[in-house]
């Protein structure tokens, strides 16, 4: 009896860890997202730059995407819908609400979902562009 009880705590051990694991990863992942949507609405595209996967920033210096970032809408809000991650990859739906343009000859403001992909990196999750 005693065996079969620590072979019952031992497996629910392993549970709690693995568990924690995933719910640890979604976190980092949701805490990405919130980095790159809440830098951008605050206008800090510097910090924005930093949420993309290394690829894209071998590509695009940041003098460059902030410069076309500013010319973009401004994000006025933003709701993630759904994440989903695995081990080393993920996807989020989110609701962005941009602000009126004149620029844009957008009186109102407009409000779309997009799909961001998400990969893992050694230093975290990033987003993923391409």
């Amino acid at each position: 009896m005693k065996k079969h009880l620590a072979y019952i705590l031992a497996l629910s051990m392993l549970l709690v860890v693995i568990l924690t694991g995933c719910a640890s990863n979604e976190e980092s992942a949701k805490a990405l997202l919130d980095k790159y949507f809440s830098s951008a609405a605050k206008l800090d595209y510097s910090t924005t730059y930093t949420c993309y996967y290394d690829e894209y920033q071998k590509k695009i210096p940041e003098d460059e995407f902030v410069k076309e970032r500013k010319q973009a809408s401004v994000i006025q809000s933003y709701r993630i819908l759904e994440l989903n991650v695995q081990k080393d990859k993920g996807q989020a739906s989110v609701e962005l609400t941009f602000a009126p343009s004149e620029k844009l000859n957008r009186p109102q403001p407009v409000t779309l979902k997009v799909t961001e992909d998400l990969v893992k990196e050694k230093d975290g999750w990033k987003i993923k562009v391409w």
